[in-house]
């Protein structure tokens, strides 16, 4: 009872908070408010098309897309092939298609939208979606994301009552709907994209950190050689990583110091997910204006360089490889060495999923654990530790 009483008041609040801002709007416009999962620190919505009730990650970086076999299911009709880049940098095709009778929420409905088809990817499985919404599937609206109260609130025609064109700063994308802006880094600018697809707080691209890092008070903390992440195309290729002490990034009105972060091989800096932490961010899609709403203002001290595992393991070769390694490392493991169990748990059954992987790593109590490499027939134990 304790529980549905609290259910029943948290749903109250949200609607004294955002429903009278849609009935104050005129009729015949969408105020929809969709509660969202945070799942794996992606953004999960309910979504139907063509009769097909499913789930979708909202990744405002990137493009529709949806698996193969589901978009099947969907009756989509063939629409020709695009490229695209993931965060590894690889390019590769994909198949386009037209999927119709799109309903996110219970008002907002697209009677066409084009999505990539994309093959069946474990990542996407284990999570339960279809694929990703893109910025495209939200063209002809306005999209807040509130994460005090994990929703989402799609408006059209209008943005949220009070606020004014002039509160936001321009999408600088004019031909594709992602959402890169203008943010300040110390005394220089540079242009970012806002990505929900993206873990994190910030992922810096390497090419910015070239061009800055000497006009800049950019401190290199460590360094590592291996993968990046796992991205639409599969794993990249192993590449040097930087880990990152960033003074300061300001975004519009607010400022965020002492940032820790690691580089990536894509040719923008990325602000994810975690800026929702901070503020409510809400984009025009239509006038192509993005807007970040701080929840405390003055200026917000990171932390630092993050703190990480000292190697990285994922599913590679139909097995368990480690893809990173820092530099306290590189004499002890290779890229590429086999993982047969991490700090007690064996791997010999363990699903070949990054998520799967996630889990294990992040049970392990305090800083210090052990991973089991197997090579040339021999097992060997070693010590693995959280460091910046």
């Amino acid at each position: 009872m304790k529980r549905a009483e609290i259910l029943t008041g948290l749903w109250l609040l949200m609607f004294l908070i955002y429903g009278k801002e849609c009935m104050s709007q005129i009729q015949n416009k969408v105020c929809d408010t969709i509660p969202y999962e945070l799942v794996h620190n992606k953004i999960i919505i309910p979504v139907t098309i063509n009769g097909v009730k499913t789930k979708y990650i909202v990744d405002t970086g990137g493009k529709t897309g949806t698996m193969y076999d589901i978009a099947l299911e969907m009756q989509a009709n063939a629409a020709g092939y695009t490229r695209i880049s993931d965060v590894n940098g690889q390019g590769q095709n994909y198949q386009e298609a037209y999927v119709s009778n799109v309903s996110i929420g219970n008002s907002y409905q697209i009677k066409l939208l084009k999505t990539m088809v994309l093959p069946k990817d474990p990542f996407f499985t284990d999570l339960g979606v279809a694929g990703i919404l893109g910025g495209d599937a939200f063209s002809q609206s306005v999209v807040t994301f509130d994460s005090r109260y994990r929703i989402m609130v799609i408006n059209y025609p209008y943005r949220p009552e009070k606020l004014k064109l002039t509160d936001g700063v321009p999408l600088l994308d004019e031909t594709e709907y992602h959402s890169f802006i203008t943010v300040k880094q110390e005394e220089q600018t540079m242009k970012i994209l806002f990505d929900t697809g993206a873990e994190g707080f910030l992922l810096y691209s390497i090419q910015d950190y070239n061009r800055l890092a000497d006009i800049s008070d950019i401190k290199e903390t460590n360094h590592a050689h291996g993968i990046v992440s796992a991205g639409l195309a599969g794993l990249g290729n192993p590449v040097g990583i930087k880990k990152l002490n960033i003074p300061s990034i300001r975004i519009m009105d607010k400022e965020f110091t002492n940032i820790g972060c690691t580089t990536s091989v894509m040719n923008e800096t990325i602000i994810g997910v975690d800026l929702l932490k901070y503020g409510k961010v809400i984009i025009d899609y239509m006038r192509k204006r993005f807007f970040f709403l701080p929840f405390e203002k003055g200026k917000t001290d990171m932390g630092g360089a993050p703190v990480l595992w000292n190697v990285s393991i994922l599913p590679r070769n139909e097995r368990f490889e480690i893809t990173t390694i820092w530099d306290s490392m590189k004499d002890q493991v290779s890229f590429g060495d086999q993982v047969i169990n991490i700090n007690g748990t064996s791997l010999s059954n363990c699903p070949m999923s990054q998520i799967a992987i996630e889990e294990i790593m992040n049970a392990i109590p305090g800083d210090t654990g052990y991973i089991i490499i197997k090579k040339d027939n021999q097992e060997r134990k070693i010590e693995i530790k959280k460091e910046r």
